[in-house]
C-alpha cells in the first residue's frame, strides 16, 4: 500500500497538530475542519463536514487515500457532562467516518485510549477485556466496536502520547515543562501508571503498520509503565529544573473528578512483534523535547 494523500480527520486536535508536523515533508496532508479554523505550513486546511455524502466528494476530489481520526471529546470532565456530545464524536461519527472509508476503499486509522480499563491489572494487552469507569471511556469503547463493523479492515490505535503542542493547546509534557520553566509548583499523581509515547514514535510505529496493511487494535505504548509523578521527574531532571517543584499528589485522594483508572499501561508486544520497532526508553523520548515556548 502506497501512502499519498493523508486527510487527518480533526484536524484541529493536539494529535493531529503534532502528527502533521512530522508527516507533511513527505505526504501531502490535508486537515478536515470542523469549529475551530488552523492552517500549518505544508498543510492544506479544508472545511469539513459530518455529512456522508459530502465526505465522500470531498475524499474523491482531494484523491484522499489514507483517513487518520484524530476527532473526539477527550476531556473525561466534559464527557461526564455531556453525554450526548460524547457519543456524537466518540463513538458515531468515527464510525459514519469507517463506512465512508470502506465504501471508497480508503486505509481507515481510528485513535483510541488506555482509557478503556478498571485499572485493577497493568501492562493490558490488545485482547484483555475492557470495563470503563466513565463517559469517555465507555464512549471510545464503543467507538472501537462501531468502526471495526463499519469497517473491518480499519486499524484502530490505543496510545496516550506526548509532544510539543501548538499555542493554543498545551499536551501534558508542556504542562509540566511551562510550570516548571516559570518555577511554579505542579501536582503529578504518584499513583496514577500508564505507557506515554511521543509523537515520533507514536507516527513511525503507526506508519509501518499501515505499510504493512495491518487492521485490527494495536496498543502503540512505551515499554515502561510509569507513574505521572515519575514522568514529571524524569522532564526536570532532563531539561535540569528543580525536581523539588513537583509535589506527589494521589488521585484516589481527589473526590472532585470523575472515576478514573488508576492503571492505564498498555502492553506493546503485539505492535513491536508485528512491526519490528524497537520503541526508545522515555527518558530517552523525553529528551527530543523543546523549551522553545
Amino acid at each position: 500500500f502506497f501512502m499519498k494523500n493523508i486527510l487527518f480527520y480533526g484536524g484541529a486536535s493536539l494529535l493531529s497538530f503534532m502528527w502533521v508536523n512530522e508527516l507533511k515533508s513527505r505526504y501531502k496532508i490535508y486537515l478536515g475542519l470542523n469549529k475551530k479554523w488552523v492552517e500549518g505550513t505544508g498543510t492544506h486546511s479544508l472545511r469539513i463536514s459530518n455529512n456522508s455524502k459530502r465526505l465522500k466528494e470531498i475524499l474523491i476530489s482531494r484523491k484522499i487515500d489514507t483517513i487518520i481520526n484524530c476527532s473526539g471529546l477527550t476531556s473525561v470532565e466534559e464527557c461526564e457532562k455531556n453525554k450526548i456530545m460524547a457519543y456524537e464524536l466518540n463513538t458515531s461519527l468515527p464510525s459514519q467516518i469507517a463506512r465512508v472509508s470502506n465504501q471508497l476503499n480508503i486505509s481507515f486509522v481510528h485513535i483510541s485510549t488506555d482509557h478503556l480499563f478498571d485499572g485493577e491489572k497493568f501492562l493490558y494487552e490488545e485482547n484483555h477485556v475492557t470495563n470503563p469507569l466513565n463517559i469517555y471511556a465507555s464512549t471510545k469503547e464503543k467507538g472501537e466496536v462501531s468502526v471495526l463493523n463499519a469497517n473491518p479492515k480499519s486499524l484502530i490505535i490505543r496510545t496516550n502520547f506526548f509532544g510539543n503542542g501548538p499555542d493554543y493547546k498545551n499536551s501534558f509534557s508542556d504542562t509540566i515543562i511551562k510550570s516548571l520553566k516559570d518555577g511554579r509548583r505542579i501536582k503529578l499523581f504518584s499513583d496514577v501508571y500508564y505507557t506515554p509515547i511521543i509523537i515520533n514514535e507514536l507516527s513511525k510505529v503507526v506508519l509501518k503498520l499501515i505499510e504493512g496493511n495491518s487492521s485490527g487494535i494495536f496498543n502503540v505504548s512505551s515499554n515502561e509503565r510509569i507513574s505521572k509523578y515519575d514522568f514529571g521527574i524524569m522532564i526536570a531532571k532532563n531539561f535540569k529544573f528543580a525536581k523539588n517543584l513537583i509535589i506527589r499528589d494521589k488521585l484516589v485522594r481527589r473526590k472532585d473528578l470523575v472515576k478514573r483508572p488508576l492503571d492505564m499501561s498498555l502492553s506493546n508486544k503485539k505492535v513491536v512483534k508485528t512491526t519490528g520497532i524497537k520503541i526508545m526508553p522515555i527518558e530517552k523520548q523525553i529528551s527530543y523535547l523543546k523549551i522553545n515556548r
